[in-house]
């Protein structure tokens, strides 16, 4: 894996953490309740959309079980319709999608170490 692309995993790790310490203490209702907290998920979740964008194509074949167009996808989603991005989707993101990828991006960090070694 080039260091850009672990340089771009560890980034991605900080804004899941960023997300983390956003919502904490949080339930789905609060969530929906708080604009503020909505805006700096929303912000978060898009800047990991853009840049995923730039991991190499021979990692994301490589890690092919990260969903990493589905990422993109958010990304694309929250940006150009912001106004209907479904809350309730962005919530589950935040909630169950987010800290599962997180876990699989440390794995990658912990596995491409090994390599190094």
């Amino acid at each position: 894996m080039k260091s850009k692309d672990r340089i771009i995993i560890q980034k991605v790790i900080r804004y899941i953490e960023d997300i983390e310490q956003y919502i904490a203490g949080l339930e789905a209702k609060d969530f929906l309740d708080d604009k503020k907290t909505i805006t700096a998920c929303a912000f978060t979740v898009s800047q990991i959309g853009e840049i995923v964008k730039e991991i190499t194509s021979d990692t994301m074949k490589q890690y092919n079980l990260i969903p990493w167009n589905s990422i993109k996808g958010m990304r694309n989603r929250i940006v150009h319709d912001y106004e209907n991005v479904d809350l309730s989707v962005l919530w589950g993101t935040i909630k169950q999608s987010l800290p599962e990828l997180k876990e699989q991006l440390k794995d990658i960090l912990l596995k491409e170490k090994e390599v190094l070694f």
